[in-house]
């Protein structure tokens, strides 16, 4: 898999090394000369384009064209903006992620502007800390699908109702699966007479919306 990372800050840079050890083909586009020989010195597995991130002939020299993925992680919310919309309108790339620094442009980084998935740290955080006091040990895994769906995990506890009921007598939210119960390090799929037990760890698809019904159902919030 190929991706370019715009930007060659900490966070670009370190991204860049995470997947170069995954084995990802990796080029960062950084435009600070001395930043780019930094990263070219200390990290010489990793093809540097030096070069604004904006303009296409820096992108087409990145080969943007043949990227699987583009990950715009500058500083500037109006750049990664701008990497995004040229990454998806120009050169078709498949997936594109955006960083957010500022909280108030949230609103800005959706499909329309080229966005397939947006991370804001202070949303992040926020929901770390919301999930911590609201939803007990439901825990939010993964956003699919441009975040309308969450896999999510639940350990069940004592204080969880489900516990010792067979699962079709668990009232599920709508549109939730049970995906798979690892219990004592085995893979369970999930069926109609399988009995929760003390301890299950249940994993879960199911619509944003409805992770707090689903603690409720299970028990773990009362």
């Amino acid at each position: 898999m190929y991706v370019v990372i715009v930007g060659g800050g900490k966070v670009g840079w370190y991204l860049g090394r995470m997947l170069k050890e995954s084995n990802y083909d990796v080029t960062i586009v950084e435009m600070r000369r001395e930043q780019c020989a930094k990263i070219r010195e200390e990290t010489p597995d990793i093809n540097v384009v030096c070069g604004d991130g904006d303009e296409p002939y820096i992108l087409d020299e990145a080969g943007l064209t043949k990227a699987d993925a583009v990950v715009a992680a500058t500083g500037h919310d109006e750049d990664n903006l701008v990497v995004c919309l040229l990454g998806k309108f120009e050169y078709d790339v498949p997936h594109t992620i955006a960083r957010i620094n500022n909280p108030n442009n949230e609103w800005l980084f959706r499909d329309t502007f080229g966005v397939d998935i947006a991370l804001s740290n202070t949303h992040m955080i926020a929901k770390i800390l919301q999930e911590e006091v609201a939803l007990g040990d439901l825990v939010t895994l993964l956003k699919i699908r441009k975040g309308d769906l969450a896999l999510v995990e639940l350990t069940l506890k004592e204080e969880c109702a489900a516990v010792g009921k067979l699962l079709s007598e668990v009232d599920l939210p709508a549109d939730t699966v049970l995906v798979t119960i690892i219990r004592d390090n085995e893979v369970i799929i999930p069926r109609g007479a399988t009995r929760l037990e003390l301890g299950d760890d249940v994993l879960a698809v199911t619509k944003t919306e409805n992770e707090e019904a689903l603690a409720h159902c299970l028990g773990a919030m009362k």
